[in-house]
């Protein structure tokens, strides 16, 4: 099991500003394997803790932000899936291009009102 990165970790502590109850798990979190897609990256979680207790929450969160990173013209976009209180994933998506999995250096970027 690997440890979250820095962005994993700050995708995870917005999804915890709108569900505070959350907070809890994010210390309890690793990463059981991360695969790439082709065209986006699927993070799959594991508690360490089995303890952590389940709320009753089902969402897929995002802030839609952008993840800007110089190997993509359009950026990424993301989701965090909670199924019955536990963070299963964060699956990042490419807007129909080709992508490696890897970020290198990266910009989040607030979606901008029209």
């Amino acid at each position: 099991m690997n440890q979250l990165n820095t962005l994993e970790l700050t995708l995870l502590n917005g999804l915890v500003e709108k569900y505070p109850s959350l907070k809890s798990h994010i210390d309890s979190l690793k990463v059981s394997h991360r695969k790439s897609t082709g065209t986006g990256l699927i993070v799959s979680f594991e508690y360490v803790n089995s303890e952590i207790g389940n709320e009753d929450i089902n969402a897929l969160f995002s802030n839609e932000e952008n993840i800007q990173i110089k190997k993509l013209k359009r950026g990424l976009s993301y989701v965090i899936d909670i199924t019955a209180g536990r963070i299963e994933y964060l699956e990042f998506s490419t807007y129909d291009e080709k992508w490696d999995g890897e970020f290198g250096e990266y910009k989040i970027v607030e979606k901008m009102e029209h």
